[in-house]
Protein backbone atom coordinates (compact mmCIF):
# COMPACT_ATOMS: atom_id res chain seq x y z
CA UNK A 1 0.00 0.00 0.00
CA UNK A 2 1.23 3.49 -0.72
CA UNK A 3 -0.11 6.72 0.72
CA UNK A 4 1.22 10.20 0.22
CA UNK A 5 1.16 12.20 3.43
CA UNK A 6 1.84 15.69 2.15
CA UNK A 7 2.22 18.83 4.27
CA UNK A 8 -0.74 20.38 2.46
CA UNK A 9 -3.10 17.95 4.19
CA UNK A 10 -4.76 18.94 7.42
CA UNK A 11 -3.07 17.80 10.61
CA UNK A 12 -6.19 15.84 11.48
CA UNK A 13 -6.12 13.94 8.21
CA UNK A 14 -2.40 13.31 8.61
CA UNK A 15 -3.03 11.94 12.11
CA UNK A 16 -5.67 9.51 10.81
CA UNK A 17 -3.54 8.52 7.82
CA UNK A 18 -0.65 7.53 10.09
CA UNK A 19 -3.01 5.45 12.26
CA UNK A 20 -4.15 3.63 9.13
CA UNK A 21 -0.68 3.13 7.66
CA UNK A 22 0.91 2.00 10.92
CA UNK A 23 -1.80 -0.63 11.46
CA UNK A 24 -1.87 -2.00 7.92
CA UNK A 25 1.86 -1.69 7.32
CA UNK A 26 3.55 -1.11 3.99
CA UNK A 27 5.03 1.84 2.16
CA UNK A 28 4.03 5.47 2.59
CA UNK A 29 5.57 8.79 1.67
CA UNK A 30 5.77 12.05 3.59
CA UNK A 31 7.65 15.15 2.44
CA UNK A 32 9.29 13.09 -0.31
CA UNK A 33 10.62 10.57 2.21
CA UNK A 34 9.64 6.91 1.89
CA UNK A 35 8.90 4.68 4.86
CA UNK A 36 8.32 0.93 5.02
CA UNK A 37 6.17 0.43 8.09
CA UNK A 38 5.80 -2.83 9.95
CA UNK A 39 2.21 -3.42 11.12
CA UNK A 40 1.99 -1.74 14.52
CA UNK A 41 -0.62 -0.83 17.10
CA UNK A 42 -0.16 2.88 17.69
CA UNK A 43 -1.07 4.97 20.75
CA UNK A 44 -1.92 8.64 20.96
CA UNK A 45 1.22 9.14 23.03
CA UNK A 46 3.33 7.95 20.09
CA UNK A 47 2.45 11.20 18.32
CA UNK A 48 3.75 13.28 21.24
CA UNK A 49 6.80 11.41 22.52
CA UNK A 50 10.31 12.66 21.97
CA UNK A 51 12.31 10.40 19.67
CA UNK A 52 16.01 10.86 20.29
CA UNK A 53 17.15 7.97 18.14
CA UNK A 54 14.62 6.36 15.78
CA UNK A 55 14.62 2.59 16.19
CA UNK A 56 11.83 1.71 13.77
CA UNK A 57 10.45 3.03 10.51
CA UNK A 58 7.46 4.37 12.43
CA UNK A 59 9.84 6.24 14.75
CA UNK A 60 11.59 7.65 11.71
CA UNK A 61 8.28 8.79 10.20
CA UNK A 62 7.08 10.42 13.42
CA UNK A 63 10.46 12.07 13.92
CA UNK A 64 10.29 13.54 10.41
CA UNK A 65 6.97 15.31 10.97
CA UNK A 66 6.79 19.08 10.89
CA UNK A 67 7.50 20.27 14.48
CA UNK A 68 4.25 22.23 14.33
CA UNK A 69 2.36 18.94 14.09
CA UNK A 70 3.30 17.87 17.62
CA UNK A 71 2.57 21.32 18.99
CA UNK A 72 -0.92 21.25 17.49
CA UNK A 73 -1.42 17.60 18.52
CA UNK A 74 -0.86 18.42 22.19
CA UNK A 75 -3.81 20.80 22.19
CA UNK A 76 -6.08 19.26 19.56
CA UNK A 77 -5.82 15.49 19.87
CA UNK A 78 -7.84 15.02 23.07
CA UNK A 79 -10.46 17.78 22.85
CA UNK A 80 -13.86 16.33 23.66
CA UNK A 81 -16.15 16.12 20.66
CA UNK A 82 -14.00 18.14 18.26
CA UNK A 83 -10.49 16.78 18.89
CA UNK A 84 -8.65 14.60 16.42
CA UNK A 85 -9.50 11.35 18.20
CA UNK A 86 -13.21 12.10 18.61
CA UNK A 87 -13.44 13.33 15.03
CA UNK A 88 -11.82 10.13 13.84
CA UNK A 89 -14.26 8.03 15.86
CA UNK A 90 -17.18 9.96 14.36
CA UNK A 91 -15.67 9.83 10.87
CA UNK A 92 -13.52 12.48 9.22
CA UNK A 93 -12.95 12.93 5.48
CA UNK A 94 -13.81 9.31 4.74
CA UNK A 95 -11.67 7.84 7.53
CA UNK A 96 -12.80 6.37 10.85
CA UNK A 97 -10.97 4.99 13.86
CA UNK A 98 -11.78 3.23 17.11
CA UNK A 99 -10.02 2.93 20.44
CA UNK A 100 -9.26 -0.26 22.32
CA UNK A 101 -7.72 -0.63 25.75
CA UNK A 102 -5.32 -3.45 26.56
CA UNK A 103 -4.08 -3.30 30.11
CA UNK A 104 -3.01 0.27 30.80
CA UNK A 105 -2.55 1.15 27.12
CA UNK A 106 -5.10 2.59 24.71
CA UNK A 107 -4.52 1.91 21.03
CA UNK A 108 -5.94 3.68 17.99
CA UNK A 109 -7.09 1.44 15.14
CA UNK A 110 -8.43 2.32 11.71
CA UNK A 111 -11.86 1.01 10.76
CA UNK A 112 -11.37 -0.89 7.51
CA UNK A 113 -14.73 -2.65 7.01
CA UNK A 114 -18.03 -1.25 5.79
CA UNK A 115 -20.02 -3.20 8.37
CA UNK A 116 -19.73 -5.38 11.45
CA UNK A 117 -20.33 -9.14 11.47
CA UNK A 118 -20.86 -12.10 13.78
CA UNK A 119 -18.73 -15.21 13.54
CA UNK A 120 -20.01 -18.56 14.84
CA UNK A 121 -17.70 -21.54 15.19
CA UNK A 122 -17.18 -24.62 17.33
CA UNK A 123 -14.37 -26.81 18.56
CA UNK A 124 -14.27 -30.04 20.54
CA UNK A 125 -12.76 -31.20 23.81
CA UNK A 126 -12.43 -34.94 23.61
CA UNK A 127 -15.20 -36.92 21.95
CA UNK A 128 -18.22 -35.50 23.80
CA UNK A 129 -17.75 -31.83 24.65
CA UNK A 130 -18.27 -28.91 22.29
CA UNK A 131 -17.21 -25.30 22.75
CA UNK A 132 -19.45 -22.91 20.81
CA UNK A 133 -18.36 -19.33 20.22
CA UNK A 134 -20.52 -16.43 19.07
CA UNK A 135 -18.09 -13.61 18.28
CA UNK A 136 -19.26 -10.05 17.59
CA UNK A 137 -16.69 -8.54 15.23
CA UNK A 138 -16.86 -4.77 14.72
CA UNK A 139 -14.30 -4.73 11.90
CA UNK A 140 -13.66 -8.09 10.18
CA UNK A 141 -11.02 -6.68 7.83
CA UNK A 142 -8.97 -5.21 10.68
CA UNK A 143 -9.28 -8.44 12.65
CA UNK A 144 -8.10 -10.46 9.68
CA UNK A 145 -5.12 -8.14 9.17
CA UNK A 146 -4.18 -8.57 12.82
CA UNK A 147 -4.00 -12.35 12.35
CA UNK A 148 -2.20 -12.06 9.04
CA UNK A 149 0.27 -9.21 9.53
CA UNK A 150 0.60 -8.56 13.26
CA UNK A 151 0.67 -12.18 14.47
CA UNK A 152 2.05 -13.49 11.15
CA UNK A 153 -0.09 -16.61 11.27
CA UNK A 154 0.12 -18.94 8.27
CA UNK A 155 -2.89 -20.04 6.25
CA UNK A 156 -3.72 -23.56 5.17
CA UNK A 157 -2.24 -24.64 1.86
CA UNK A 158 -5.43 -25.82 0.18
CA UNK A 159 -8.12 -23.21 0.85
CA UNK A 160 -5.84 -20.43 2.15
CA UNK A 161 -7.62 -19.85 5.44
CA UNK A 162 -6.70 -19.45 9.10
CA UNK A 163 -7.45 -22.58 11.14
CA UNK A 164 -6.37 -23.08 14.73
CA UNK A 165 -6.03 -26.84 14.27
CA UNK A 166 -3.48 -26.34 11.50
CA UNK A 167 -1.22 -23.96 13.42
CA UNK A 168 2.01 -25.33 14.84
CA UNK A 169 2.87 -24.99 18.53
CA UNK A 170 4.90 -21.81 18.04
CA UNK A 171 2.03 -20.07 16.27
CA UNK A 172 -0.47 -21.21 18.90
CA UNK A 173 1.85 -19.95 21.62
CA UNK A 174 2.03 -16.56 19.87
CA UNK A 175 -1.77 -16.33 19.80
CA UNK A 176 -2.02 -17.24 23.49
CA UNK A 177 0.66 -14.70 24.41
CA UNK A 178 -1.32 -11.97 22.62
CA UNK A 179 -4.74 -13.33 23.58
CA UNK A 180 -6.19 -10.22 25.22
CA UNK A 181 -4.97 -7.95 22.43
CA UNK A 182 -6.38 -10.32 19.80
CA UNK A 183 -9.70 -10.42 21.63
CA UNK A 184 -9.98 -6.64 21.91
CA UNK A 185 -8.86 -6.01 18.33
CA UNK A 186 -11.28 -8.56 16.87
CA UNK A 187 -14.32 -8.44 19.17
CA UNK A 188 -16.67 -6.15 20.99
CA UNK A 189 -18.77 -8.99 22.36
CA UNK A 190 -18.41 -12.72 22.92
CA UNK A 191 -20.66 -15.54 24.12
CA UNK A 192 -19.17 -18.99 24.73
CA UNK A 193 -20.95 -22.20 25.70
CA UNK A 194 -19.11 -25.38 26.71
CA UNK A 195 -21.45 -28.35 26.68
CA UNK A 196 -21.88 -32.08 26.10
CA UNK A 197 -25.47 -31.72 24.86
CA UNK A 198 -24.70 -31.17 21.17
CA UNK A 199 -22.98 -34.48 20.45
CA UNK A 200 -25.61 -37.26 20.42
CA UNK A 201 -28.22 -34.69 21.53
CA UNK A 202 -30.88 -35.95 23.98
CA UNK A 203 -33.63 -33.95 22.24
CA UNK A 204 -34.33 -32.35 18.88
CA UNK A 205 -31.19 -30.36 18.14
CA UNK A 206 -33.30 -27.28 17.52
CA UNK A 207 -34.60 -27.45 21.10
CA UNK A 208 -31.17 -28.16 22.56
CA UNK A 209 -29.62 -25.25 20.69
CA UNK A 210 -32.32 -22.79 21.77
CA UNK A 211 -32.16 -23.97 25.40
CA UNK A 212 -28.39 -23.54 25.47
CA UNK A 213 -28.69 -19.92 24.40
CA UNK A 214 -31.66 -19.21 26.66
CA UNK A 215 -29.82 -20.71 29.64
CA UNK A 216 -27.23 -17.95 29.38
CA UNK A 217 -29.84 -15.29 30.14
CA UNK A 218 -32.65 -16.85 32.21
CA UNK A 219 -32.77 -17.59 35.93
CA UNK A 220 -30.74 -16.21 38.84
CA UNK A 221 -33.45 -13.66 39.65
CA UNK A 222 -32.46 -13.77 43.34
CA UNK A 223 -28.85 -12.77 42.65
CA UNK A 224 -28.77 -8.94 42.40
CA UNK A 225 -25.79 -8.76 40.06
CA UNK A 226 -27.14 -11.47 37.73
CA UNK A 227 -30.66 -10.03 37.83
CA UNK A 228 -29.23 -6.85 36.32
CA UNK A 229 -26.51 -8.36 34.14
CA UNK A 230 -28.44 -11.04 32.28
CA UNK A 231 -31.17 -8.92 30.63
CA UNK A 232 -28.62 -6.19 29.95
CA UNK A 233 -26.25 -8.67 28.31
CA UNK A 234 -29.04 -10.18 26.22
CA UNK A 235 -30.10 -6.73 25.05
CA UNK A 236 -26.54 -5.72 24.19
CA UNK A 237 -25.83 -8.90 22.23
CA UNK A 238 -29.16 -8.50 20.43
CA UNK A 239 -28.18 -4.98 19.36
CA UNK A 240 -24.92 -6.38 17.97
CA UNK A 241 -26.50 -9.40 16.23
CA UNK A 242 -29.81 -8.11 14.90
CA UNK A 243 -29.73 -7.27 11.18
CA UNK A 244 -25.99 -8.00 11.19
CA UNK A 245 -24.49 -10.59 8.81
CA UNK A 246 -23.87 -13.76 10.83
CA UNK A 247 -21.27 -16.12 9.40
CA UNK A 248 -21.96 -19.71 10.36
CA UNK A 249 -21.23 -22.89 8.45
CA UNK A 250 -22.55 -26.42 9.04
CA UNK A 251 -21.39 -26.93 12.63
CA UNK A 252 -24.75 -28.08 14.01
CA UNK A 253 -26.08 -30.82 11.70
CA UNK A 254 -28.88 -31.53 11.01
CA UNK A 255 -29.64 -27.92 12.01
CA UNK A 256 -28.95 -25.75 8.98
CA UNK A 257 -26.80 -22.62 9.41
CA UNK A 258 -29.77 -20.44 8.46
CA UNK A 259 -31.91 -22.06 11.15
CA UNK A 260 -29.15 -21.79 13.75
CA UNK A 261 -28.74 -18.08 12.98
CA UNK A 262 -32.48 -17.51 13.28
CA UNK A 263 -32.67 -19.32 16.63
CA UNK A 264 -29.73 -17.33 17.97
CA UNK A 265 -31.17 -13.93 17.05
CA UNK A 266 -34.72 -14.90 18.04
CA UNK A 267 -33.59 -16.02 21.50
CA UNK A 268 -31.69 -12.77 21.99
CA UNK A 269 -34.84 -10.87 20.97
CA UNK A 270 -36.87 -12.42 23.79
CA UNK A 271 -38.14 -10.05 26.45
CA UNK A 272 -40.64 -10.43 29.27
CA UNK A 273 -43.40 -12.32 27.49
CA UNK A 274 -42.74 -11.03 23.98
CA UNK A 275 -40.13 -10.83 21.23
CA UNK A 276 -38.69 -7.65 19.82
CA UNK A 277 -38.83 -7.41 16.05
CA UNK A 278 -35.77 -9.21 14.79
CA UNK A 279 -34.00 -9.71 11.48
CA UNK A 280 -31.61 -12.66 11.26
CA UNK A 281 -29.09 -12.36 8.44
CA UNK A 282 -27.14 -15.47 7.52
CA UNK A 283 -24.04 -14.84 5.41
CA UNK A 284 -23.95 -17.96 3.27
CA UNK A 285 -20.19 -18.39 2.93
CA UNK A 286 -17.91 -21.33 3.56
CA UNK A 287 -15.13 -20.92 6.09
CA UNK A 288 -12.40 -20.25 3.51
CA UNK A 289 -14.58 -17.45 2.08
CA UNK A 290 -15.46 -15.91 5.45
CA UNK A 291 -13.08 -13.75 7.44
CA UNK A 292 -15.43 -13.69 10.49
CA UNK A 293 -15.48 -17.51 10.64
CA UNK A 294 -11.69 -17.67 10.41
CA UNK A 295 -11.26 -15.05 13.14
CA UNK A 296 -13.71 -16.96 15.35
CA UNK A 297 -11.97 -20.27 14.59
CA UNK A 298 -8.68 -18.94 15.95
CA UNK A 299 -10.35 -17.36 18.98
CA UNK A 300 -12.40 -20.41 19.96
CA UNK A 301 -9.35 -22.62 19.49
CA UNK A 302 -7.35 -20.41 21.84
CA UNK A 303 -10.23 -20.30 24.35
CA UNK A 304 -10.58 -24.08 24.31
CA UNK A 305 -6.84 -24.44 24.91
CA UNK A 306 -6.96 -22.05 27.86
CA UNK A 307 -9.92 -23.97 29.31
CA UNK A 308 -8.03 -27.26 28.94
CA UNK A 309 -4.91 -25.79 30.57
CA UNK A 310 -7.02 -24.17 33.30
CA UNK A 311 -5.46 -20.83 32.36
CA UNK A 312 -7.26 -17.57 33.21
CA UNK A 313 -9.60 -16.43 30.45
CA UNK A 314 -9.32 -12.73 31.37
CA UNK A 315 -11.03 -10.54 30.34
CA UNK A 316 -13.65 -13.21 29.56
CA UNK A 317 -15.88 -13.89 32.57
CA UNK A 318 -17.92 -16.93 33.64
CA UNK A 319 -21.68 -16.61 33.13
CA UNK A 320 -23.76 -18.84 35.42
CA UNK A 321 -25.84 -21.17 33.26
CA UNK A 322 -29.51 -21.76 34.10
CA UNK A 323 -29.41 -25.53 34.57
CA UNK A 324 -33.20 -25.71 34.47
CA UNK A 325 -32.91 -25.36 30.70
CA UNK A 326 -31.17 -28.73 30.43
CA UNK A 327 -32.57 -30.52 33.50
CA UNK A 328 -34.37 -33.05 31.29
CA UNK A 329 -31.10 -33.91 29.56
CA UNK A 330 -29.91 -36.47 32.08
CA UNK A 331 -26.25 -36.19 33.11
CA UNK A 332 -25.60 -33.43 30.56
CA UNK A 333 -23.85 -30.17 31.47
CA UNK A 334 -23.34 -26.65 30.16
CA UNK A 335 -21.08 -23.79 31.19
CA UNK A 336 -21.13 -20.30 29.74
CA UNK A 337 -18.72 -17.39 29.49
CA UNK A 338 -19.01 -13.88 28.11
CA UNK A 339 -17.15 -10.72 27.35
CA UNK A 340 -18.59 -7.40 26.28
CA UNK A 341 -17.18 -3.92 25.82
CA UNK A 342 -18.90 -1.84 28.46
CA UNK A 343 -19.51 1.66 27.15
Amino acid sequence: MSNTLGSEESWNRLFLSIIHDSYVGGKCTYNNQSFSLLPTLITSYDFLRTIKKPETELDRLLDSLDPRFKAVARSEMYRRGVGWIDRGIAGYEGMKIRQIKVGAKSYLLPILSHSAAIGVDTTSIGSRTTVVCFCCIPDPEAGYIYLERHLNLPKTHNQKEFKWSRLNEDHKKRVLEHFETLLRVCCNGLLIIKTDTLISPPDKLENVFANLIEGCFSGYENMPNQRTLRPSLRKKLFSLANATPIHCDCDFPPLTPTKAVRLFVKTLAKRNGYFEDFTPLHASLQSHESKPIQITDVLVGAIRTKIQLNDPLDPIEPLPFDKRKIKHYKNRTANAYFWIIRE
